[in-house]
């Protein structure tokens, strides 16, 4: 199975920078027209850090009777800490979008060459994405065990994202198993931490690797953290996609708000994960890297005469101390000058040059 995966143009692997999926999810309720606004700042922010791949992330929630129409509550952590309980049947039917209007929104993203990301509850959703022209297809977490559902979005030839929320590692292997023999040649296995919001022990980012290693796919972060901090590191341990909410509005108090963050702080969050996937490096220091920046003056230390020297005089610590910046012999040759001669008259504090000994004749 191929570690790189496309979505769209934009490849996505170890070996590329980390892409962003800013996701608008359902934080803009029915508002079609908050969606545009949130859509275009998005890409004003694409403009301002071109350096990090950006994608839209949305969703296709379109048939509240993907959730049973009963009295289950959901509960949920609003921004002000507080916790809310709304009928989840109503909470659904408040964000459902009809298809056509997705479709205008998403046909805003293409005409700019954004490319987007769409959760789906149910076939249709899944066929839907297809047909207007989705990057890839995400399967939630809450789907994750939802056979049926990755086997038809595997079918559809777009590349998969499977969310794992608090799946175990045998539904993880289902899924993804499920997904390969329906044909799906390119998914990203997504690990999304306990909680929303997750606090810190929740996040257990050491399963990246799990999942890399054992799936042999890119993975991702689902980041459902009280800031950014959570993304940078999971850059910092390679992962090769992250997924953030972004609202125009962080004290609505409404579901999954209290994990998202301002589309005011896209630019800069968009050149941190930059700044940590650059900082990374190569796990050794190339000789040939160009150093940039101002570098200060070399701590390394040479060789220089301790006191007035005279042709004969030998070197030992008597006559030879160490200072920086490294003008005459290197210090790490005093092995081989240990007991030479000098041959040139030297002040004290004069760098002693390879000119200035010699070894002594046996």
């Amino acid at each position: 199975m191929s570690n790189t995966v496309h979505l769209g143009t934009i490849p996505v692997g170890p070996k590329h920078p980390p892409v962003f999926l800013a996701e608008i999810g359902t934080f803009f309720g029915q508002d079609i027209e908050e969606a545009r606004r949130m859509t275009r700042r998005i890409l004003t922010a694409r403009e301002a850090c071109p350096q990090t791949p950006l994608i839209l992330k949305g969703e296709v929630l379109h048939d509240a009777n993907v959730c049973l129409d009963d009295d289950t509550m959901e509960p949920y952590v609003a921004k002000d800490g507080t916790l809310r309980r709304e009928r989840y049947r109503e909470l659904v039917e408040r964000k459902v979008v009809p298809l056509d209007r997705y479709r205008e929104l998403f046909n805003i993203a293409r005409e700019h060459g954004l490319p987007f990301v769409l959760s789906v509850y149910d076939f249709v959703g899944a066929d839907f994405a297809a047909a207007v022209g989705a990057a890839a297809i995400k399967i939630a977490s809450a789907n994750l065990t939802h056979i049926p559902l990755i086997r038809h979005a595997a079918k559809l030839g777009l590349p998969l994202l499977l969310d794992t929320g608090r799946a175990e590692m045998d539904e993880v292997a289902r899924a993804v198993n499920t997904a390969r023999k329906a044909g799906c040649k390119d998914l990203i296995v997504e690990h999304s931490p306990d909680g929303h919001p997750a606090p810190p022990e929740n996040h257990n980012l050491l399963l990246l690797d799990t999942y890399a290693h054992a799936f042999q796919a890119p993975v991702g972060l689902s980041d459902h953290f009280q800031g950014e901090l959570m993304l940078y590191l999971a850059v910092a341990l390679g992962t090769s996609l992250v997924e953030k909410g972004v609202v125009a509005d962080v004290g609505a108090l409404d579901q999954d708000v209290a994990h998202a963050m301002a589309l005011d702080d896209l630019p800069h969050v968009l050149k941190t994960v930059h700044d940590t996937w650059i900082a990374l490096g190569e796990p050794v220091r190339p000789l040939s890297q160009t150093i940039r920046g101002n570098i200060g003056t070399s701590q390394r230390s040479g060789l220089v005469a301790k006191r007035t020297l005279c042709p004969g005089d030998r070197v030992n610590f008597d006559t030879v101390g160490f200072a920086w910046p490294m003008k005459g012999i290197p210090a790490f040759h005093w092995d081989t000058v240990d007991d030479w001669e000098v041959v040139t008259a030297l002040p004290s504090g004069t760098p002693i040059r390879w000119s200035d000994v010699r070894p002594v004749s046996s």
